[in-house]
């Protein structure tokens, strides 16, 4: 068996920072609609989305969105558990945008043993900011 290394509330400090990259490649795009059944045609018809004012297909905000939990994984899993999300879809993202979670450790919650977290999506390439928000992870209690 492979030894895990549980993260715990008092690993978290004010401060802590990552981030997690990804390009949103047509096939991504297609992979999320079929998974989520969100398959409304400013994702997936060209021709309808050249009429929106996007003027051609968005990936789908909650796509994108969901890089911000790659990201947060890297500092507080296994062990932590998101809990709450709170975000404002600020930017729509296109086909073949490679996107970077960032996500920051705004502050500490010692008696619930939870942290919360600042989380932005930028598109790399105009810097443009996608999506902006908290985030709230829980840890176990030491009497759990």
């Amino acid at each position: 068996m492979t030894s895990v290394t549980v993260k715990q509330f008092t690993d978290m400090r004010v401060g802590l920072t990552t981030s997690y990259s990804a390009v949103l490649d047509a096939k991504t795009i297609a992979a999320y609609a079929a998974l989520s059944g969100d398959h409304n045609p400013i994702h997936e018809d060209a021709d309808y989305a050249s009429g929106t004012r996007f003027g051609r297909p968005v990936a789908h905000g909650l796509l994108v969105a969901s890089f911000v939990q790659s990201a947060l994984t890297k500092l507080v899993a296994p062990g932590g558990v998101s809990v709450r999300y709170e975000i404002d879809l600020i930017a729509p993202a296109f086909a073949d945008a490679k996107v970077t979670a960032h996500v920051d450790c705004t502050a500490l919650d010692s008696d619930r043993s939870r942290a919360t977290f600042g989380v932005t999506v930028v598109d790399d390439t105009t810097r443009t900011t996608l999506i902006r928000g908290t985030a709230v992870v829980a840890f176990p209690r030491g009497d759990q």
